[in-house]
């Protein structure tokens, strides 16, 4: 069992790898996406000004050929001022040419205003107009270069599914059903138990059941999660610890003298030779023998003194 337990476990990591590069081939193409929505944005603004462009440009058009009717009304008019005959052919003449100037010349003013924000917006439509290409030429470039990394990738997954149907092919065919239908459920089919927990729902396991995962007779499931599991430790030997250098002890450094330090130990120096001076004087003073007390030639009477009270001459 131990061998099928290996078996399942290659297959489990062969369909973890293969599931993750489907997902990578999936979502590698979007990345790409906020580019080109970018691109679409700027490509419509780009497309709206040049149509508003182009009716401002219709326009100049129509108010030209206006203007130039008006023209052309303004020589026929100026014709009839030249020709009028009586005051009031030349009044309603002149009227006419006046109307006419002014209608010109205010279509001519307008047309100006109209021809100075086109030229405005011809200029800015062409810088818009290089920052798309630019953009384009961007999206142009992460496109070939997304397309190789999606060739070396689509690769690596036909590999790996390779790897995954030639481990599916030695487990048994028994275990294949269960794992199948464990992956389509639980996501992973396998679990660990590490210190007496399944790692799937990290339950506790009954010791009985940690003993019998320890024998290593049958493929058992967690009680909880229904995952088929195993000891780690029996299947997935730990590392071998790395062996870590010891640094080398630096020198301690020498302690710092305080100055309250340095005076004490001066006073004391100072202090050492009174006291070796005191020593020797001491030690012969100790050697030398005490003399012996003379006896006083005086009596004891003699040697009391004289009371004060006692009358001169007379003894008390």
């Amino acid at each position: 069992m131990r061998e099928q337990l290996v078996l399942l476990l290659q297959l489990q990591q062969s369909d973890s790898k293969v599931r993750e590069l489907q997902t990578t081939v999936t979502q590698l193409p979007t990345k790409l996406d906020p580019l080109r929505r970018d691109l679409a944005k700027l490509q419509g603004m780009l497309d709206g000004e040049r149509s508003k462009l182009n009716d401002t440009n219709s326009w100049r058009k129509a108010q030209q050929e206006l203007i130039d009717r008006e023209r052309e009304a303004l020589r026929q008019a100026q014709g009839k001022f030249q020709a009028s005959k009586n005051t009031k052919e030349f009044n309603a003449s002149s009227r006419e040419v006046e109307n006419k100037r002014k209608a010109i010349g205010d279509r001519e003013s307008e047309l100006k205003k109209v021809n100075e924000a086109a030229a405005q917006s011809s200029t800015q439509l062409e810088a818009r107009s290089k920052d798309v290409d630019a953009l384009r030429a961007e999206l142009a470039t992460s496109e070939a270069a997304m397309a190789g990394q999606l060739e070396a990738l689509k690769a690596q997954l036909a590999e790996a599914t390779a790897a995954r149907d030639a481990a599916r092919v030695q487990v048994d065919t028994q275990w294949v059903k269960i794992y199948d239908s464990l992956a389509a459920k639980k996501g992973y089919a396998v679990a660990p138990v590490v210190k007496g927990v399944c790692q799937g729902c990290h339950m506790a396991l009954p010791p009985q059941l940690a003993n019998v995962l320890a024998r290593m007779e049958t493929i058992e499931t967690c009680p909880r999660c229904g995952r088929l599991i195993y000891r780690k430790e029996l299947i997935e030997p730990e590392p071998a610890p790395e062996a870590k250098v010891e640094a080398a002890p630096s020198a301690k450094p020498e302690p710092k003298r305080s100055k309250t330090g340095a005076k004490g130990s001066r006073a004391k120096a100072e202090k050492k030779p009174e006291a070796r001076a005191k020593a020797p004087a001491d030690a012969a003073s100790e050697a030398r023998p005490e003399a012996p007390e003379e006896p006083s030639e005086a009596g004891p009477e003699a040697s009391q003194e004289p009371s004060p009270d006692a009358e001169p001459g007379f003894p008390t």
